[in-house]
């Protein structure tokens, strides 16, 4: 059976809602938890945890990832105490690593627990921004550790592949007037199906995606040249001087002259 996996972004700053050390007395799986967030596990007792339709036993020493949303239930022969760190699902939507949802750390635990601890720490000290920032940092590292340790690796979908290569086209041609027919044609896919592909990973469609691209490479040359407005607009794919302004007006809430200025 296929290791199950939680998904997370390489490049993100994990929002925490809890952590610390708390104790655990659940037996024949009769309550089942759900939570909003990630709930990111380290196990000081002997028992079992359920997550969704699989079972794994568990040891001192052992991890837990479950996805927000997911249920989790747990039979314990003897009370116990657990490390826990809760986090919110990150609304970044690409370059994701991927975390086994039950990982024995072994001769690894120690470094873990360690972490998990210095985390808990700063995230319940005073709930200061310095400190929360400082404990999210952790955290990030931590998950990116542990992805390193167990080196698993995501199923790659073939539409996901025919993305990656779509991405890499727009972020290098981006000044380029590109119709969709074009985009599909160019991976193999529908139209429609790319639509949809591009829009679940990245949240936006593929002209949003171009326009936001063009405007943020406009505002970077606006502020480190001297470059005419009319020049720039060209330079990024906008020849029409009225429509770049009004682009890039609806998007950064500013005219380019008023951010040059800026």
């Amino acid at each position: 059976m296929e290791t199950p996996i939680v998904r997370w972004p390489i490049h993100a700053v994990p929002v925490i809602d809890t952590a610390g050390r708390y104790p655990l007395d659940e037996q024949n799986f009769v309550t089942t938890y759900h939570h909003p967030t990630h709930a990111l596990h380290l196990y000081e007792y002997h028992g079992r945890i359920r997550m969704g339709d699989r079972k794994f036993d568990l040891q001192p020493g052992d991890l837990t990832l479950s996805n927000a949303g997911g249920g989790a239930a747990y039979d314990l022969p003897v009370p116990g105490y657990h490390w826990c760190i809760h986090f919110y699902p990150s609304p970044v939507r690409r370059n994701y690593i991927a975390l086994p949802q039950y990982l024995h750390l072994a001769a690894q635990r120690g470094y873990a627990v360690n972490r998990m601890m210095e985390i808990a720490r700063l995230h319940n000290q005073g709930r200061q921004q310095l400190t929360q920032a400082r404990a999210a940092i952790l955290l990030q590292d931590l998950l990116l550790w542990i992805a390193g340790i167990t080196n698993v690796k995501p199923p790659v979908r073939q539409s996901d592949a025919k993305l990656v290569q779509i991405l890499a086209l727009l972020d290098a041609r981006f000044t380029e007037l590109w119709t969709a027919p074009q985009l599909a044609e160019t991976v193999g896919l529908t139209q429609d199906h790319l639509a949809r592909c591009f829009r679940r990973q990245m949240g936006v469609t593929i002209p949003r995606y171009l326009l936001q691209r063009r405007i943020a490479h406009a505002r970077q040359l606006l502020l480190t040249t001297d470059l005419p407005v009319n020049r720039i607009a060209a330079r990024v794919g906008m020849p029409d001087p009225q429509h770049f302004n009004k682009q890039f007006r609806r998007l950064t809430g500013l005219s380019p002259t008023a951010t040059r200025a800026s």
